[in-house]
């Protein structure tokens, strides 16, 4: 070959050689600089095997009604004590539990202490039996997850028993490929693996293979992969506006397609439950062969339990949409249903929570916590069945399914002595608030006083004549204008502006013969309160303070308050 026509040749090989150099250098900087991408909205840190777990050491401050605790995670990204790579010795004689699971476990509404593992330590003691609880889950965990988890951690572990915290509203669309993206509960599904049947054997699949090795191999990818993400619509499933979806047939939400009966058996869900089983059989292999008890605790939705500002939305919307109450579209007991029926035919041990948690609810007790996860008192019943089943020691049936078929439990008292207004100064009004209410003061020598509400918060209140009005404040630091709107669900709406801080008052809606005809579920109707700030401020850091929700009667702010549009 002629001196000229090597030339190009070693041009294109040390141009090659410079290019791949200087990828590998700025990878090399990458590992050294940058921390692995969060790829989430919760506190998850990417993981090359289980796709994300908690981040390490995480801190946060938060606050319950007894005041502000610390949130954390240990050196492995889990709460509890970290589990360690190897069994213990045989001289202990402690038995050991590893609870697996999703952000039920992980419990960010609770204290430490009031997290169901610790629970279950402390009751086990009390009951004169030691035992060392290990909790091995993380945010948006789907079933594969939990299962890669259990295979890489829970082996080392050698645990005695293992309880699998499951979820179906979220763990059904978090384990199907065929789901994937189709709703907003399930974040994570661009980077979490999938356990698919090939050959005879479960193998981890991912959404995008190429992507989902590079962002494994190299951190420089990882980083710019997780910006595309946080600046584009792919990182997260395209909202679908609930009355066009119960229009066409569907459930208001994709996640609540769950409880949605007679769908074909070749629909996405049906598959999607043939997946779930299938993984429920494999973590059963795994525990027998590992030579732990299997449990498996079903917790249900909050939708299941009890009536919420939420459910009485939904039911409006579906009246309005198909004129149907909504309990006549969904089978809130359809989970549970198949799966006591699967567990029995599989001879799992199970315990379903819906009977208790409902029960519970009944006599006034709070099973969830604002974000819908569990208080305080979900965990402690949650326990009880657990310790129940430890200390059985043997294998029996699964859990009762007593109390299917009896529906929510009402939360709200009867629209007639419901009040006509909501004094949300004086009183947090909870059972009234649903989503968008994001923090609270109580009246006092403050100026706020009140709900600090973000770009949209959901309430209801009882069907009354009246104007409807809303009574807030507007801190000095708000970018001007606020635009506002507030709207009746299936019904008329109206919108409102804000150019100054300090009190305002507005009323709305006032025509009688209208306003009895407003789209209602029990007696209650339920608001959208949509808003925003100047330049697109708000969102989670909040918008003003709403004061007082309810019908002029009751409004004691002066006329010369309103503000006009």
């Amino acid at each position: 070959m002629s001196p000229q026509r090597r030339r190009p040749i070693a041009n294109l090989a040390v141009a090659v050689v410079a290019t791949l150099a200087t990828l590998l250098a700025c990878e090399g900087l990458a590992r050294i600089l940058l921390s692995p991408p969060r790829y989430h909205r919760e506190p998850v840190v990417f993981d090359p095997l289980l796709g994300f777990r908690g981040i390490p050491g995480h801190r946060q401050e938060v606050a319950d009604e007894h005041g502000r605790y610390v949130f954390a995670l240990n050196a492995q990204g889990f709460r509890g004590r970290e589990i360690p790579a190897e069994p213990a010795p045989a001289s202990e004689g402690v038995p050991r539990v590893l609870f697996v699971g999703d952000s039920f476990l992980i419990g960010s509404a609770v204290r430490e202490e009031q997290l169901v593992t610790s629970l279950v330590e402390a009751g086990l003691r009390l009951r004169g039996r030691e035992a060392e609880v290990f909790n091995l889950s993380s945010f948006d965990w789907g079933t594969a997850q939990e299962l890669l988890a259990l295979r890489e951690l829970g082996r080392p572990l050698a645990p005695d028993a293992v309880v699998l915290v499951l979820y179906p509203a979220n763990d059904l669309i978090n384990n199907s490929m065929r789901l994937a993206g189709r709703s907003t509960v399930s974040a994570g599904d661009p980077i979490r693996p999938y356990l698919v049947r090939e050959g005879g054997e479960l193998r981890v699949r991912h959404l995008d293979p190429i992507r989902a090795f590079a962002r494994r191999h190299s951190r420089l990818f990882a980083v710019l992969e997780r910006r595309v993400l946080a600046t584009t619509a792919a990182g997260g499933a395209r909202w679908e506006d609930p009355v066009a979806r119960l229009r066409r047939g569907a459930a208001p939400r994709e996640d609540l397609e769950i409880f949605r009966p007679g769908v074909d058996s070749d629909d996405r869900r049906e598959q999607a439950w043939a997946t779930s089983f299938e993984l429920l059989r494999a973590l059963r292999d795994e525990c027998a062969a590992m030579g732990a008890r299997l449990l498996v605790v079903v917790v249900p939705s909050m939708q299941q339990v009890v009536v919420t500002p939420k459910s009485i939305r939904l039911d409006v919307e579906a009246r309005v949409a198909r004129r149907l109450a909504l309990s006549a579209i969904l089978d809130w007991d359809l989970p549970e249903r198949r799966l006591a029926a699967f567990f029995a035919s599989e001879g799992i041990e199970a315990r379903l929570l819906l009977g208790p948690f409902r029960g519970a609810a009944r006599k006034g007790d709070r099973i969830y916590a604002r974000d819908e996860h569990l208080a305080p008192r979900g965990h402690e019943i949650a326990a009880d069945a657990v310790i129940g089943w430890f200390l059985a020691d043997e294998p029996h049936a699964t859990a009762e399914t007593a109390d299917l078929g009896q529906g929510p439990a009402a939360a709200l008292p009867d629209a007639t002595i419901a009040p006509a207004w909501l004094d949300l100064g004086r009183d947090r009004h909870l059972e009234f608030l649903g989503e968008g209410w994001l923090s609270w003061l109580p009246a006092g020598p403050s100026a706020a006083a009140g709900w600090l509400v973000g770009t949209r918060a959901l309430a209801v209140l009882p069907l009354r004549e009246g104007a409807l009005s809303i009574r807030g404040w507007t801190p000095p630091t708000a970018r001007l204008p606020i635009l506002g709107r507030i709207q009746v669900v299936g019904g008329p709406g109206d919108r409102f502006r804000i150019d100054r801080p300090g009190r305002f008052a507005r009323r709305f809606f006032v025509d009688p013969q209208e306003q009895g005809a407003w789209p209602s579920s029990g007696g209650f109707v339920a608001l959208l309160l949509a808003t925003a700030e100047a330049g697109g401020g708000g969102g989670e850091s909040g918008v003003f303070w709403v004061e007082g929700l309810g019908y002029d009667a009751a409004l004691a702010a002066p006329a010369d308050d309103a503000i006009p549009e």
